[in-house]
């Protein structure tokens, strides 16, 4: 008998949810064949089999959350007879609580299919864990996150999970209700007409809804706009695109320039590279850059490139280009979307003018870049002001005003508009 677990998918990732299994109870499997699809935050990736034979017992069930390394099938010799214990769940529910089970599983499902957002724990208040399912439940319950905190686990480390939380259900007072109802009704504001056409939310959607909305409820945004001068960025790509592409084997854009500029500025801000973990402020050693990248679909995802400060311009060429393409490709492994400390987002490359990007938490800072665009500005010269057509571009920084205030990020943005200003070409020859 081989024990199938929900795997170790990346260094920060701590559980997954089950999204299809692609074997039933008594199917047969090769080793390495497809068993099962999961997701892990914005990534779902399909599992092997770890052995050849027969499905003999699946224990974890579409859209639960499993902590990794716990075990979620089992997998035994071929014509080996499922275990005893599922054929008689199957057949004959005679445990007590198995006819309340029916009540409560189809509407916490219809709940994990519409609230699960991210895959790993979410802190809430103090420094404890709460994993999506049990905040879906507790959501569509109406439970309180006081009633929530004075829960007893019994999961790993006291960890609150599905049978706790389903537990304390039974045993509610009656007062309750009210409240479930409250919760419930409060988001019913809206009215579908006969002509309005309802579309539900992608998965991924509501996952970066989830994101967003969390982040604006974590984090006091400030933002500040400045203005640079990018013409010699608009020089150096035109007169290098063909040979960096013919040395390098991929395409030069403007990304890997401005991270690098991005970079140096980090260095010399530290702040911008931290995160806050309750009253703390965690310096991380690594720039670990977040590059947010549309998908075709028109998601979004951010891939990040690690310990970006030990890459030189090539590196990051290559890193962005290679993380890009198969983000769309959805072919991104769960690590690589985890662990950012800095975000660059870039609407200028839709045309927008410039953008408010919403912080990436447990970041400080997102860094929007605007559209290249030619405009008449005033210079100074030795013969005095002349008005000449340059190439600018407006950068907005969005950061935490918890731990960074204005002074800090304007300093920041001002610096980087000089990086960018002064760039030359030495590294994208070298």
């Amino acid at each position: 008998m081989t024990d199938v677990v929900m795997p170790k998918m990346g260094e920060s990732i701590t559980e997954g949810t089950i999204l299809e299994w692609k074997k039933q109870v008594g199917d047969s499997i090769a080793k390495d064949e497809t068993l099962l699809e999961i997701s892990t935050d914005k990534v779902d990736s399909e599992i092997p089999s770890p052995a050849t034979g027969m499905i003999v017992e699946i224990i974890a069930q579409v859209n639960d959350t499993i902590p990794v390394g716990d075990v979620i099938a089992r997998i035994g010799e071929v014509g080996e007879s499922a275990s005893t214990e599922e054929v008689s769940v199957e057949t004959a529910p005679t445990e007590e609580s198995l006819p309340t089970e029916p009540d409560l599983v189809p509407e916490i499902k219809e709940v994990v299919q519409s609230e699960i957002v991210i895959e790993k724990p979410i802190i809430q208040s103090g420094k404890r864990f709460y994993s999506p399912l049990v905040k879906s439940i507790a959501k569509k319950e109406g439970i309180t996150q006081a009633e929530l905190d004075a829960l007893m686990g019994t999961g790993n480390n006291g960890r609150v999970n599905k049978q706790d939380i389903l537990a304390h259900l039974k045993t509610r007072t009656a007062g309750a209700p009210t409240q479930t109802e409250d919760v419930i009704e409060q988001p019913a504001s809206i009215v579908p007409t006969m002509s309005d056409e309802i579309e539900p939310m992608s998965r991924m959607r509501k996952r970066i809804a989830e994101h967003m909305v969390q982040s604006v409820q974590t984090s006091p945004h400030v933002y500040t706009t400045v203005e640079a001068d990018v013409t010699n960025l608009v020089h150096i790509r035109a007169e290098h695109k063909e040979s960096f592409k013919s040395k390098a084997g991929v395409n030069l854009t403007y990304t890997p320039m401005l991270l690098d500029a991005c970079i140096r500025v980090i260095q010399e801000f530290p702040l911008m590279n931290a995160s806050l973990d309750g009253d703390n402020i965690v310096h991380h050693r690594n720039i670990n850059m977040g590059v947010a990248v549309a998908l075709p679909d028109d998601n979004l995802i951010v891939p990040v490139i690690h310990s970006s400060e030990e890459k030189n311009f090539l590196g990051l060429a290559r890193s962005v280009s290679d993380l890009a393409g198969r983000a769309r490709e959805n072919k991104l492994m769960p690590d690589e979307i985890f662990g950012s400390t800095f975000t660059i987002t870039n609407p200028g490359v839709f045309g927008g003018l410039f953008g408010m990007g919403i912080i990436n938490q447990p970041n400080v800072g997102i860094l929007s870049v605007g559209s290249f665009q030619k405009r008449p500005v005033v210079k100074e010269t030795e013969y005095g002001d002349t008005i000449v057509i340059r190439s600018m571009v407006y950068l907005t920084l969005s950061y935490d005003h918890r731990i960074i205030d204005g002074a800090y990020g304007t300093k920041f943005l001002a610096r980087l508009v000089e990086i960018i200003e002064q760039y030359n070409n030495d590294k994208i020859k070298n």
